[in-house]
This record gives structure tokens, sequence and C-alpha cells, in this order.
């Protein structure tokens, strides 16, 4: 309770001890009791009352701020899956690029290997040439493969 009205407690209470020291007549006092009471009475129920509509409030208040974190809650499931996907799909991806190195580091080494053929194929095709020029005949003249035409 406010502190409003535990004044007010206090000011019924104390005007009843002062009524009571004045009065000397028991139904005088009586009927005071029961003013008092019956004071009091609407008083509390009045708090009652004001108490409620604060727990209304508050109630209000707790389910919009449960329907806040639900939303959140349900927000940060969804990032965690995209995450979590994410994740998944970057793996993937580290996954298929080693696959590809390895890949292009096969296909380089055939490539040196065949490189390294190519030359040794050349320089057995100038060896051969070097043997065959000595043997080779005198080329004809050009003139008479014209005339055959």
């Amino acid at each position: 309770m406010n502190d409003k009205t535990a004044q007010i407690r206090l000011l019924v209470i104390l005007t009843t001890i002062i009524m009571f020291a004045g009065c000397k007549n028991d139904e005088k006092k009586k009927a005071l009791v029961a003013a008092q009471a019956r004071a009091e009475v609407v008083k509390l129920k009045a708090d009652t009352v004001a108490l409620k509509g604060e727990i209304s409030f508050l109630k209000d208040r707790l389910q919009t701020a449960n329907q806040a974190r639900n939303k959140l809650q349900n927000q940060l499931d969804q990032l965690n899956e995209d995450k979590e996907a994410v994740t998944t799909d970057a793996q993937d991806a580290l996954q298929e690029n080693d696959k590809l190195k390895s890949l292009l580091a096969e296909q380089t080494k055939k490539t040196d290997e065949l490189q390294k053929q190519v030359e040794q194929l050349k320089a057995v095709i100038r060896e051969l040439q070097k043997k065959i020029e000595p043997n080779k005949p005198p080329e004809q003249p050009k003139a008479s493969a014209d005339a055959n035409q």
C-alpha cells in the first residue's frame, strides 16, 4: 500500500482513540466504533478495488512482456537455424574448395608431366631430323612439280 493509505489508517486509529478517551457512554462508544469500522471497511473496499486495478494493469503488462519475449525467442530460434544453415553451407563450400585445390594440383602436375613429354618428344624429333637430313635425297626443282599439274 502507499503512504497515503497508511496515513489515513493512522488518522482513523488516532481519531478512534481520542473519541474513546472523550466518551463516557458505552452506547456512544459502540456507535462510534461501529461507524469507524464501517469507514474502515469502505476504505478497505476502495483499497481492494485499487489493488485489483493495479493487478489487472500488471497482468496486462506481464502479458505484453511475455508476448514480446516469445516474439524475440522465435526470432532467436530463426536466427540460430539460419546460422546453422550458413555454417553448413560454409563448410560445404570449404570442402568443395579443398577438392578443387586438389584437382588443380593434380591437373598442374599432369600438365607439367605432359610438358616434359612434349619437350622429350621435340628432342627426339630433332635427333631424328638430324639423322634423316644427311640421308635425305636432294629436293627436286619446283618447276617440274608445276608441269605435272
